[in-house]
């Protein structure tokens, strides 16, 4: 739904300067192509691509976009961008969109793009996972610590791994941020609400030491089994190695109020 063209930088920073000059102009490309896209889903082959990004410069003009970056994780193989894009809103006014984008050259779907349509239909969309759950990708110290107590439903435990000021902000963006120790308890008491803990199976693991982005699948939520939805979280941790964001960027809808 949202094309990044920033996306590009870091294809090229990961030493793929073919696909970067692919995903450019389509009509020159000497590699294959293919990305994802909450919206239009899997897009492979130039032709489609060329259609599918002349269709994206034209809605970010009518919506009168302006994408702000916000953060890059890179390991050697993989980076994972964020940013916040500001556009026109179904209603009129305008909303910050947050989209995330994991890139991986060696895979066959080597740009991976994440955002909630919340923001701009007003109603969450199932997703298919897009990689693969891997039993042995492991997050490290304190977001593994996370992890594991959001998957238990331990509240005490999720708001202990944050540091006092840390916070968590919901895929909507910034209008569903929550800061604090007293906002997070209350905020995962709420989503506990529904008989349990929320389970994430890790897909892929990019961590440079300050933050940690992880694609994983949803299929489990308290009580509720849910049809597997793909997503990705990124945390950053602050100083005293306690989280001082949570970043998440999925169509999960909760089965609670």
């Amino acid at each position: 739904m949202v094309w990044i063209p920033q996306i590009t930088d870091l294809v090229e920073r990961l030493g793929a300067a073919d696909l970067a000059g692919a995903l450019r102009d389509p009509d020159t490309a000497t590699v294959p192509v293919a990305l994802d896209d909450p919206g239009a889903g899997r897009i492979c082959g130039v032709g489609v691509l060329a259609a599918w990004l002349a269709e994206q410069e034209k809605w970010r003009t009518e919506h009168a976009a302006v994408v702000e970056p916000a953060a890059v994780t890179v390991t050697g193989r993989r980076a994972v961008g964020e940013w916040v894009v500001r556009l026109d809103g179904p209603d009129g006014g305008r909303v910050g969109l947050p989209v995330a984008a994991a890139v991986e050259p060696a895979s066959n779907m080597p740009v991976r793009i994440y955002h909630s349509r919340w923001p701009l239909l007003g109603r969450h969309v199932v997703r298919p996972p897009l990689v693969r759950h891997a039993p042995d990708a492991h997050a490290s110290d304190v977001v593994d610590v996370y992890r594991a107590a959001l998957a238990e439903g331990d509240v005490a435990a999720v708001v202990a791994a944050f540091a006092p000021d840390g916070y968590f902000r919901e895929p909507s963006g910034d209008t569903h941020r929550y800061v604090g120790t007293a906002a997070l308890n209350d905020l995962f008491k709420g989503f506990f609400a529904a008989g349990g803990g929320i389970p994430l199976k890790l897909c892929t693991v990019t961590d440079d030491g300050t933050r940690s982005a992880v694609e994983y699948v949803c299929d489990r939520w308290g009580d509720a089994d849910l049809p597997p939805q793909a997503g990705l979280v990124v945390c950053t941790r602050g100083e005293g190695g306690l989280i001082s964001a949570v970043h998440v960027y999925d169509d999960v809808e909760a089965p609670v109020e």
